[in-house]
């Protein structure tokens, strides 16, 4: 009997283990769900409204976290060097090797948006030199909807309608001084216009005047909007701000032909090869079906054209 008792009180706890692991199993499928919105950025408020598809303030010291293709440990690191965090106290390091880039950091969001807004806010290290392209930033995929990879590796092509479409917030130092120059909108899209050489690399938007280079060694909070247009029409378009202040729009943009193209993915993307090896610094990067809009405490823009009377 006793042996018996035994036996029967082990059965007990072997189902009480059962059942714990179980509750510990969901519990932590849960909160993995819930980091599908806002992963590491309980601090910013905003990351538990209703709108928001993802953040992230890299305070969890996590990588790569909730990006799910592109990190690199050599390339993408987290810092706590307070010089070169934003909010709190941490960001993310992106390092750019000698004679390479930074590679990439992309989320997805499936099936997608129609409208969608990402902000984030970015510094470039003192003394920044682009090499024979600047670099991008950031980028919304449109991709299709049974096919979450049917936008990428399609450089220098043109989008069919069907297939995919890109909107990305890029610097180009052509036209404005010093490096990494100008923010502008770099578009794949399938009235893009062809190049001298034959491809289809992105067209360029450029932001209303004043147009001005972004200045290595401080913090700009950047926001990009994308609205896809409806099939048939051509009322999509994209937006940008810098530190708040609205800068620039594209319209009467024909992103796609068909509804099972939608905007699903944001990527970080430090393309653009240097010449020697140098950093960026991101933080607090929200995506959202609404508008975003910087912190409260992000830095005034610098007034420009004033005249003295």
């Amino acid at each position: 009997m006793l042996e018996l008792t035994s036996k029967r009180s082990l059965g007990g706890s072997a189902l009480l283990r059962f059942l714990l692991n179980g509750i510990a199993l969901f519990l932590s499928l849960f909160a993995f769900i819930a980091a599908d919105k806002a992963y590491g950025a309980s601090t910013e408020p905003i990351c538990s409204t209703p709108a928001v598809i993802f953040c992230d303030d890299f305070e969890n010291g996590i990588l790569p976290g909730g990006w799910q293709d592109g990190y690199n440990p050599v390339l993408h690191t987290i810092t706590s060097d307070l010089t070169n965090v934003y909010k709190g106290g941490k960001a993310l390091q992106a390092t750019y090797p000698a004679r390479s880039d930074g590679g990439w950091l992309t989320r997805w969001f499936m099936p997608g948006y129609d409208h969608a807004f990402a902000r984030l806010y970015v510094k470039f290290e003192p003394g920044w030199q682009c090499g024979i392209n600047c670099t991008k930033i950031f980028a919304f995929y449109g991709n299709r909807i049974d096919n979450r990879w049917s936008g990428f590796g399609k450089a220098g092509t043109r989008p069919s309608g069907t297939d995919w479409f890109y909107a990305a917030l890029v610097t180009l130092n052509w036209y404005r001084q010093p490096d990494p120059g100008e923010l502008i909108f770099y578009s794949y899209f399938p009235e893009m216009t062809q190049a001298p050489d034959g491809m289809y690399w992105g067209n360029f938007f450029f932001q209303k005047d004043p147009r001005e280079a972004i200045q290595p060694g401080r913090w700009y909070c950047l926001e990009l909007e994308l609205q896809a247009n409806k099939p048939g029409t051509r009322d999509g378009f994209q937006r940008m701000w810098i530190d708040g202040v609205f800068k620039g729009e594209s319209l009467n943009m024909r992103w796609r032909d068909t509804t099972d193209v939608r905007i699903n993915a944001l990527q970080l993307t430090f393309s653009g090869e240097v010449a020697v090896a140098q950093r960026l610094w991101i933080d607090n990067l929200v995506v959202s079906t609404q508008k975003i809009g910087c912190m409260a405490d992000t830095p005034p823009a610098v007034p420009t054209g004033l005249l003295v009377q």
